[in-house]
């Protein structure tokens, strides 16, 4: 949910208790003002009365309506003021209504008069009724012009932000140009457009460095690799013992390995820098075909059984230095980790590649076969770093793999067009 809709809701559910509470608060104010005023009124026409009265106005004259005058004893003590709040019966509706009566007496010219006004007011009801519809008109109007506002409103203050996220998903440290923000007069999104170019700047030194690095440490190996394996091919041609032969040759097999270790993450450094950049239409059935030929000596020497189902013409857009790689991994750990006379199936279809082998059971889950240095069989000599190459390429092409074992078989499935 945006952060615009989300502050709209926040808002909304805050006004609705205060109108709740403010509403609550208004039904006794508006209450008690219209007990109190009319109170007052009920007062002041007594105190009009009497006054008529002492005027010389006849109180017969006065009596009659809501007004009630009653001649009291001489000896009755005088009445104070008081209003009173209850219900009557109301012929026109009839039916009970709420009544307020004031009630007073007063020696005048002698006599005693008692004084009683009477006036029907508004049921707590019918004044709470008033309220609420009031407040539900004003909570859906609130709706409406929060809800019209906020959109934008919103747009116009995170137009900022907006663009700060663009030109964050647009930056690539490939390009290892630092990032340039547009300038906001908001506070917060300055600080945040300060930090994000201090800390992309920081992000494209570091990656430059790390590349050189890589670069240059990858090259610097290769020739003292390079020297040590011919000395140890020269120390093999020369006169020893078998006990030496056996300790130069796993010296060769051990600098071969790390040759092979070097190359790979010089691979998959280029992968992650994105150096295959390029992508184009790659004819996959032709390629798979020139890679089996390339492993077919491999495959006899195993005696594996090879079957193919492969679709003719099936093009994916990748880079084909990519591609070449990615299926010269899947082939070699196919052969690899197969066993003397076992088998190996490979189907290609327009959505899908499946490169299955027959092959001893994964001592560790399969799903961890993609990490760096992770094997199926510690004791082997593979260096661990085919599938995790495999896993960076998928990765670069948004292509999906998964790796599943059905006893006997090793299945590699690689989904060209994956269902997100």
């Amino acid at each position: 949910m945006k952060l615009s809709n989300q502050f709209s809701l926040w808002y909304l559910a805050t006004s609705s208790v205060v109108l709740l509470l403010g509403g609550i608060i208004v039904f006794y104010s508006v209450e008690h003002e219209i007990v109190r005023e009319e109170s007052n009124r009920l007062k002041d026409s007594i105190e009009l009365i009497a006054q008529q009265i002492k005027n010389g106005t006849p109180a017969e004259e006065l009596d009659g309506g809501q007004v009630s005058i009653r001649e009291l004893g001489s000896t009755q003590p005088t009445m104070p003021m008081r209003v009173v709040d209850t219900t009557a019966f109301y012929s026109p509706t009839q039916d009970w209504e709420r009544e307020l009566w004031a009630s007073a007496s007063y020696r005048i010219h002698g006599k005693h008069y008692l004084i009683k006004t009477t006036t029907f007011v508004g049921e707590p009801d019918e004044i709470a009724e008033g309220i609420i519809t009031s407040l539900v008109l004003t909570f859906l109007l609130l709706m409406v012009f929060v809800g019209l506002t906020s959109q934008l409103i919103s747009r116009r203050l995170n137009a900022p932000f907006y663009t700060t996220l663009k030109a964050i998903q647009s930056f690539s440290l490939t390009e290892q140009k630092p990032l340039k923000l547009a300038a906001t007069q908001t506070n917060e999104f300055q600080e945040l457009n300060r930090f994000l170019e201090r800390m992309t700047a920081l992000a494209v030194s570091d990656y430059i460095q790390l590349r050189e690095f890589t670069e240059n440490a990858s090259h610097e190996l290769q020739t003292p690799l390079a020297i040590i394996r011919g000395k140890l091919e020269l120390l093999m041609d020369s006169p020893i013992t078998d006990k030496q032969s056996q300790l130069i040759l796993s010296a060769h097999n051990s600098v071969e390995k790390l040759s092979r270790i070097n190359r790979s993450l010089t691979l998959l450094t280029k992968l992650e820098h994105s150096t295959y950049q390029t992508k184009q239409s790659v004819d996959l059935s032709k390629l798979v075909q020139d890679n089996l030929e390339l492993f077919e000596e491999l495959i006899q020497i195993k005696s594996i059984t090879l079957k193919t189902e492969l679709a003719e013409q099936v093009r994916v857009t990748i880079n084909p230095a990519m591609a070449d790689i990615l299926l010269t991994n899947l082939l070699n750990n196919a052969i690899r980790h197969n066993k003397e006379g076992g088998a190996i199936g490979i189907s290609l279809t327009s959505a899908r590649l499946l490169i299955e082998n027959t092959g001893l059971p994964p001592q560790v889950p399969t799903e961890q076969l993609f990490q760096r240095f992770k094997k199926s069989n510690q004791s082997s000599d593979s260096i661990g770093l085919g599938l995790a190459i495999v896993q960076q390429i998928c990765d670069l092409n948004h292509f999906d793999i998964q790796y599943r074992y059905e006893e006997p078989w090793h299945r590699l499935v690689v989904d060209f067009y994956p269902v997100s």
